[in-house]
């Protein structure tokens, strides 16, 4: 007997993806989809270390230059330990708020991450005032001034793009674990318990007893009964006893014929006529809840299980 293969956790062929296997063919735009993701990876795991490294040759290439613009920015009077610790120590800021700012990126902490870059923007502004105010306002000025601002740019990008690196990085092994999560099963619903049926009282003949005060209907559940049969097989209902008594009168006869009173007793025989007369007065004759509304609309009284059983008395097709 052949057992399923348990799911693993591998990557796709390479000649497929996630979604369609290894032997399906890729549309062009898969193929688009797949390349460029291999290059955005090729690109954030090595253009990223080369970023990193450029920029820091670059900022301490700079530095180095900058100390020295800065020194000639100072008076001769100052001694020569205080002329070089002043411009020493705005380098050393500006490049510990650097690295800061870079690896706040990694811990993703927001705070750390401001201030190391409120640090870094006052170093490189005392700078850029420092050559604007002293210098010579030529080329080499210009060229101090604009390296000081595309450095602090750069890095801040850097930084920027590290954490939102970290981030997806994290969301895409985040989902990637979800299915492998065990879920609760869920506890099993209770069977339904079949509806008791109703006790109803039958009606007394109108002979004996005094017709009822018609109480609120009763709240109950419709019912649910076969589909109802076509029109063709609607039929009245028979007695059994179809032959007149000899001992009727004329009168008597009439009276059974005619349609009952609405507001009195009704016998199973002038509910299922007074039912039957209701249901075919449309076309197609009406469902078992527009009779019964019709039913209590005209004022005929009688139980809900009455008038159930005589529905289905008049809707069964005769054998």
């Amino acid at each position: 007997m052949n057992t399923p293969a348990k799911p693993t956790d591998t990557a796709p062929a390479p000649g497929g993806t996630a979604d369609t296997g290894p032997d399906t063919p890729l549309l062009v735009a898969e193929m688009v989809a797949q390349q460029m993701r291999t290059t955005t990876t090729a690109i954030y795991r090595y253009i990223t270390y080369i970023s990193l490294w450029v920029l820091l040759l670059c900022s301490a290439t700079f530095a180095a230059v900058q100390v020295w613009a800065l020194r000639n920015y100072l008076p001769d009077a100052l001694p020569s330990p205080a002329a070089w610790a002043l411009p020493i120590a705005l380098q050393v800021l500006v490049l510990a708020a650097e690295l800061i700012l870079l690896s706040s990126a990694v811990t993703r902490s927001w705070a750390v991450q401001a201030t190391a870059g409120a640090v870094m923007a006052i170093g490189y502004g005392a700078e850029i005032t420092a050559h604007l105010h002293e210098g010579e306002r030529d080329l080499l000025t210009t060229t101090f001034v604009v390296m000081s601002a595309l450095l602090a740019l750069c890095w801040t990008l850097l930084a920027l793009a590290l954490r939102a690196g970290i981030t997806d990085a994290d969301a895409i092994v985040t989902k990637a674990r979800a299915p492998h999560t065990p879920q609760p099963a869920p506890a099993p619903e209770p069977p339904l318990a079949p509806a008791a049926p109703a006790v109803e009282l039958e009606a007394a003949p109108a002979a004996t007893e005094p017709a009822p005060v018609e109480s609120a209907p009763e709240v109950e559940a419709e019912p649910t009964y076969a589909p109802e049969p076509d029109p063709v097989l609607w039929e009245m209902p028979q007695t059994v006893d179809t032959a007149p008594d000899l001992h009727d009168t004329p009168a008597d006869t009439a009276a059974d014929t005619d349609t009952p009173e609405p507001g009195s007793p009704l016998s199973d025989v002038e509910m299922d006529a007074v039912v039957h007369m209701i249901a075919t007065e449309t076309n197609p004759p009406r469902s078992y809840r527009e009779m019964e509304a019709r039913y209590r609309e005209l004022g005929y009284v009688g139980a809900a299980g009455r008038l159930r059983e005589s529905w289905h008395r008049v809707t069964q097709p005769v054998s």
